[in-house]
């Protein structure tokens, strides 16, 4: 790393923030001249101005007087990052007159111009991009290339940059530790990118966890919300030639409507539509309700599931094994857990019919209608709305281009057998992947109805799941599905998921989790507080161990190649 710096180890100590008193004792008495001025050659001083804030007896007293826009910075900084990775013209800080800086000032001599045979000037191309120049002057990526680009490049750029920054909840003790991320972050893009890049807007970040530390965080004083409601008031605009009069006008309107909606019964605040998820987390079928008769032996594998999921059964099923150890005693563990999902279901009902010809009132009504069985009529959707997701099936899934509802992931408690014979099973609690095919709603009496998805699982063994530990995503093969008994989840432990297809290679998919919606639940007054979006891969910022063992010698540099972009030198 030494290398790319010329040898040079900065040891120095960052210098100190100015504070307000500071600052106005270098502004104060500055002469301001209105108007556009005169450009002068030579040597101007840094303050231009004295601003009319200093003269509020409290200004020079604030640690911070003017808060910078997160949101205006990461759209600048993407831009530039984007803009000069992808040789955009207008946006690329990669230019001639860059080079041409770099030979005047004798730096990085493999990237000074060269000028070909034809009287053509020819810029050897940046470290990480590659381009090949084609017709006059014009260059073109290459399709590999720019994966490359954005697997080294933004990842890092989001996630270190503004991801953990934008958090609505911080921890203060780890904001030393981002902005030393930050900081080398920054010093990792100069190994690659030219001066130029380094313009005010990317030193600003720099300042962004300073002031999280003074004002709290970003999301209480960005740019967000004033741009969005600057929209709202666009569309207020009815009359062109008078759009002042047109916001002023519907935001009066909205207000009166708001304010008399509070005296109605049930109101519904005029423009802010009503969630579908909001007030409820349990189950509701929305999508291609109708009545089937399912398979019997499909059926008894959704009714063995819902018993032994339900919590007032556990007694019956720890009593139901005790009996069949007690009964088998040569039988193996994995033996006896078949003979268990083979009998349960006839041995709980006659073990429950015949408690109740002894005391009735001692089995309690689930217990009851879980022992008579679901109706042979099954309520079929192929679309449910249950704990703030929305799930299709993957047939519903299908007849849409743009929205896919249909993943679905579980996380639960397996005992895996390294064989037939292995007489030491590991319990482990393992991640599923998998699609919804159907849903159902299984009718116990006259009141009890669980919801079940039935789901093709995908194997979820090392070679069907995969982590990619550079960007931290995990990758799933659907083609290899899972061959087992136990197609179904109750619909309340579902968790939503999506599949994106791997560019770099068709049979893996990449999930990414979904977003719930909850709220006007309890007191849920914010979806993060239930949503565990953030907290999953990709979206958490990878833990990279940091060792004392660094080459400072090696080079950040590609040197495999001698392409370039051609530029026409002028006549």
């Amino acid at each position: 790393m030494k290398t790319a710096f010329d040898g040079n180890v900065e040891m120095d100590v960052a210098r100190r923030a100015l504070t307000g008193k500071e600052v106005y004792e270098r502004v104060k008495g500055v002469e301001t001249v209105f108007g556009k001025s005169v450009k002068h050659k030579g040597t101007t001083g840094l303050w231009k101005k004295e601003s009319v804030f200093w003269k509020l007896p409290y200004w020079k007293d604030l640690p911070v007087r003017h808060c910078l826009d997160v949101m205006h910075i990461e759209k600048n900084v993407c831009e530039e990052i984007i803009g000069t990775l992808m040789n955009i013209p207008g946006k690329t800080k990669d230019t001639k007159g860059v080079r041409e800086y770099f030979k005047s000032k004798g730096l990085r001599p493999e990237l000074w111009p060269q000028t070909s045979g034809n009287n053509r000037t020819k810029e050897m191309e940046t470290g990480g991009a590659k381009t090949k120049g084609k017709g006059k002057g014009k260059g073109k990526e290459k399709g590999n290339d720019k994966g490359k680009k954005k697997t080294h490049y933004l990842p890092p750029a989001c996630y270190t940059l503004s991801k953990l920054e934008k958090r609505k909840v911080l921890d203060p003790s780890t904001l030393d530790e981002l902005q030393n991320k930050v900081i080398q972050t920054l010093c990792e893009f100069e190994m690659y990118f030219p001066p130029s890049f380094f313009d005010i807007m990317v030193h600003l970040i720099c300042h962004l966890v300073r002031e999280i530390k003074l004002c709290g965080p970003v999301f209480l004083r960005w740019c967000y919300p004033f741009e969005r409601h600057m929209g709202v008031l666009q569309d207020e605009v009815r009359n062109p030639a008078q759009p002042e009069g047109s916001m002023i006008q519907g935001n009066v309107g909205e207000e009166v409507g708001n304010f008399m909606a509070e005296y109605l019964a049930k109101p519904e605040p005029i423009g802010l539509p009503t969630s579908r998820h909001e007030g409820r987390l349990e189950g509701k079928g929305t999508i291609g309700s109708k009545l089937i008769s399912p398979p019997t032996h499909k059926l008894l594998q959704a009714h063995l599931y819902v018993l032994h999921h339900i919590l007032a059964v556990h007694p019956y099923l720890v009593m139901h094994k005790q009996e069949l150890a007690n009964e088998y005693p040569s039988k193996g563990e994995r033996e006896l857990t078949q003979l268990h999902n083979r009998e349960f279901i006839k041995w709980f009902q006659d073990k429950v019919m015949g408690e109740l010809e002894v005391a009735s009132n001692n089995v309690c009504e689930t217990v009851q209608y879980l022992a008579l069985g679901p109706r042979e009529a099954v309520q079929s959707y192929q679309g449910y709305d249950v704990n703030g997701y929305t799930f299709w099936t993957e047939r519903q899934d299908q007849k849409s281009l743009s929205v896919q509802n249909s993943g679905v992931s579980l996380v639960a408690s397996s005992r895996e057998y390294a064989s037939a014979k292995d007489g030491s099973p590991v319990d482990a609690e393992l991640s599923y992947y998998g699609r919804v095919q159907d849903i159902w709603e299984l009718k116990y009496g006259t009141k009890l109805i669980v919801g079940l998805f039935w789901c093709k699982w995908a194997d979820n063994n090392k070679r069907c799941v995969k982590r990619d530990d550079p960007c931290g995503f995990t990758l799933v093969d659907l083609g290899r599905l899972r061959d087992t008994e136990e197609p179904f989840i109750l619909v309340s432990q579902a968790k939503q998921i999506f599949y994106i297809t791997d560019p770099a290679d068709k049979k893996w998919y990449i999930v990414v989790p979904g977003k719930r919606n909850i709220l006007g639940v309890g007191d849920v007054e914010d979806e993060d507080e239930y949503d565990a979006f953030d907290g999953t891969p990709p979206f958490t910022n990878p833990k990279t161990e940091v060792t004392n063992n660094v080459d400072n010698d090696a080079n950040y540099m590609r040197s495999d190649h001698t392409e370039g972009i051609l530029v026409d030198d002028k006549i």
